[in-house]
């Protein structure tokens, strides 16, 4: 399962590569990095990476709560 889920992906990063080298103008963008190749993958991923981890910290530390909560009374 592991091993057909790591093959899937990593066939839609090359496939989103591909895309990006065919389909993009290397003119459009005004600073470099937009116009680098595989820079709009790399931003994305990035960014969810952040939302997970993000959101996995602030419920560790706001949502979760001890399993003894209710009984310190």
């Amino acid at each position: 399962m592991k091993r057909t889920l790591l093959i899937c992906l990593l066939g839609g990063l090359v496939v989103s590569l591909l895309a990006d080298l065919l389909f993009s103008d290397p003119t459009y963008g005004y600073y470099f990095w937009s116009r680098t190749v595989g820079w709009n993958l790399l931003f994305g991923f990035v960014g969810c990476l952040v939302l997970i981890f993000g959101a996995k910290a602030l419920g560790k530390r706001v949502v979760q709560r001890p399993e003894d909560y209710y009984d310190k009374r």
